[in-house]
């Protein structure tokens, strides 16, 4: 005889089904935003955060960079700067930066148009305080918002405007590696807890695992294709798991919302006469490209078309680590980051007004190439801030210069902007957070780079 009844195996892969939807694979401590008028919760109204971290350490210095710094003209080969002339010439921004020229990587030629619109702005020279060159270690740092002790390099510090030149008397010190703090909690983690409650999907990932800096957010979704974001067993099971989350403790709430969650989003797309799902259709025909990054972003604007209380999104994109053939892969990457940011910010175009997305990297490269046509791991990056009321049209920061005396350890970019600060200026004058403190202990105070238009 043939049982419908799930069998105990059953029921656990059912269970485990949810719980990995609900936690990316992990299941971490559960924490839950702060309701509605709890003490320390912000209004954020109905502002959406997007952070996209570029994982392997993006080239700074090929994607945006002085092409007439003699510095910089002597320590890389053509093939690894950019040039003010030739047939794949950079492209020239609008920017006034005294005896400086600017210029971007050719394969980003929509992101200039982004920043001609004044749209996007770029703040160079930043990155983490800590001097370490690990990817594993100052990605956990990052997303953690503890840099080493927080104490900053001397000489950093940003005023309003646009980039300043050199800034740095004698030669500057390298970046220290220091004692650091080990929360348990990543900083994104910490800012949505003071997010009030608002609709079933606060938080979720456009990739199919969640960030460290998402550690510790139980509600928190890993959605890289809305249309699978489904229960995976069968009614039975469903039905059994809905009864087993039938309690008031947190692990019982965490399934009843990954539950619901699964409900919610599946609910949401449009349906064929037949029951299937409509594919995803952006508006004014944004072309994301058949890319990593294009396939997560575009997830995550069907997500914010659905009105289910989005106000933090991560995504990640991967392959920037170019010790080897960087002249091969850096363009690919720089197009594919170039294209579906423009498509994302075109098909969410009604949504500007409450979208900013900042993208960060984990470090820059190094000032000189390798032997093996690429670059090796540096110090100071770039990072862009997207959406709306940036004062775009600007290349944000303290230029430190590339001559020897003026690089950390007399081989790297170094950073005069901590990345903590970014986000901060980010969360405080675009989001309304009082105090950025619980998310980036121990940042050392700075001017305001200007990111935003006076309200």
């Amino acid at each position: 005889m043939t049982s419908t009844t799930p069998t105990r195996r059953d029921f656990m892969i059912g269970c485990s089904s949810a719980i990995a939807a609900l936690a990316g694979s992990r299941l971490v401590n559960v924490s839950f935003a702060a309701p509605a008028g709890a003490e320390g919760a912000q209004d954020t109204s109905n502002r959406i955060l997007v952070v996209l971290f570029l994982r392997g350490g993006m080239d700074a210095l090929h994607f945006l960079a002085p092409v007439n710094d003699k510095d910089y003209l002597a320590a890389r080969p053509a093939n690894l700067r950019l040039s003010d002339n030739g047939d794949d010439k950079a492209l020239p921004l609008s920017s006034a930066i005294p005896n400086l020229d600017f210029r971007l990587h050719p394969a980003a030629h929509l992101l200039k148009d982004l920043y001609e619109s004044k749209d996007l702005a770029f703040i160079h020279a930043c990155g983490i305080t800590d001097g370490t060159r690990s990817h594993f270690e100052a990605m956990d740092l990052m997303e953690r918002g503890v840099p080493g002790s927080g104490s900053p390099t001397p000489g950093m510090g940003m005023g309003m405007g646009g980039m300043g030149s050199g800034g740095m008397s004698g030669k500057p010190p390298s970046a220290k590696s220091a004692p650091r703090q080990n929360l348990a909690t990543g900083w994104l983690t910490r800012y949505a807890q003071q997010i009030p409650g608002k609709g079933l999907l606060p938080v979720a990932s456009g990739n199919s695992a969640l960030p460290n800096s998402l550690l510790g957010f139980g509600p928190a979704m890993p959605i890289s294709n809305a249309a699978e974001f489904r229960f995976q067993g069968s009614g039975e099971q469903l039905a059994a798991l809905r009864k087993l989350y039938s309690g008031q403790d947190p692990l019982h709430a965490s399934g009843t919302h990954a539950l619901s969650a699964f409900d919610a989003v599946q609910s949401k797309l449009p349906k064929n006469p037949d029951g299937s799902n409509k594919p995803y259709s952006p508006d004014h025909n944004a072309d994301y490209g058949d890319s990593e990054i294009g396939r997560s972003l575009r997830s995550v604007a069907q997500l914010v078309k659905m009105n289910l209380g989005l106000r933090v999104a991560t995504v990640d994109f991967g392959g920037w680590d170019t010790h080897l053939s960087q002249t091969y892969y850096f363009p690919i990457l720089v197009k594919q980051l170039s294209t579906a940011l423009h498509a994302f910010y075109n098909d969410l175009s009604a949504h500007r007004s409450k979208l900013n997305i900042v993208v960060q990297t984990e470090f820059g490269r190094r000032l000189k190439a390798n032997l093996s046509n690429g670059t090796d791991h540096g110090h100071g990056g770039v990072m862009m801030v997207l959406g709306g009321g940036v004062r775009g049209g600007q290349i944000l920061g303290k230029w430190p210069g590339l001559a020897t005396h003026q690089l950390d350890s007399r081989a790297d970019l170094a950073v005069t902007t901590d990345f903590r600060s970014v986000f901060a200026e980010v969360l405080t004058a675009r989001f309304n957070l009082a105090d950025s403190t619980p998310l980036f202990p121990n940042l050392a105070p700075s001017p305001p780079l200007g990111l935003y238009v006076p309200a």
